[in-house]
């Protein structure tokens, strides 16, 4: 095959080719689901828990959905889809009212508080993974 032949075939055939990513078809993306393990689930795995259980683990959800919680709870105080804490007390803060540097004050800890849920979020995944992994 000379050049002229590759050229026109991926070049040339590439080029015709006029479909364009569209970012609205991606809403649909879950997030990667985290492996399934019986150190995060509580035992809930099938398989019988080796210690004896009270009634306050019994009613407890798995590990994965108390990640799922710390990640909704991080998103609460502090995302930029406007319907965050830290949005609120933005809007809130007006001169001559009640709420008057409440922004000031209080955003940087607001920051602060997702951004350690979020880091506990991380910590608790990479433990998952890596118990999958054993």
């Amino acid at each position: 095959m000379n050049f002229d032949e590759l050229y026109n075939r991926v070049f040339i055939n590439e080029q015709d080719n006029s479909e364009v990513a569209d970012p609205a078809d991606f809403d649909d993306v879950e997030p990667m689901p985290l492996p399934p393990t019986d150190l995060a689930t509580d035992g809930e795995g099938g398989e019988e828990p080796s210690a004896p259980v009270d009634t306050v683990s019994q009613t407890s959800t798995s590990l994965t959905d108390y990640i799922t919680q710390i990640e909704d709870f991080a998103n609460k105080l502090n995302s930029t889809d406007g319907s965050s804490l830290n949005s609120l007390v933005s809007r809130l803060d007006k001169i001559e009212t009640p709420f008057e540097g409440i922004y000031s004050r209080t955003s940087a800890d607001i920051v602060d508080a997702a951004k350690t849920l979020r880091s506990v979020s991380e910590k608790l995944k990479n433990f998952i993974i890596h118990a999958a992994k054993k």
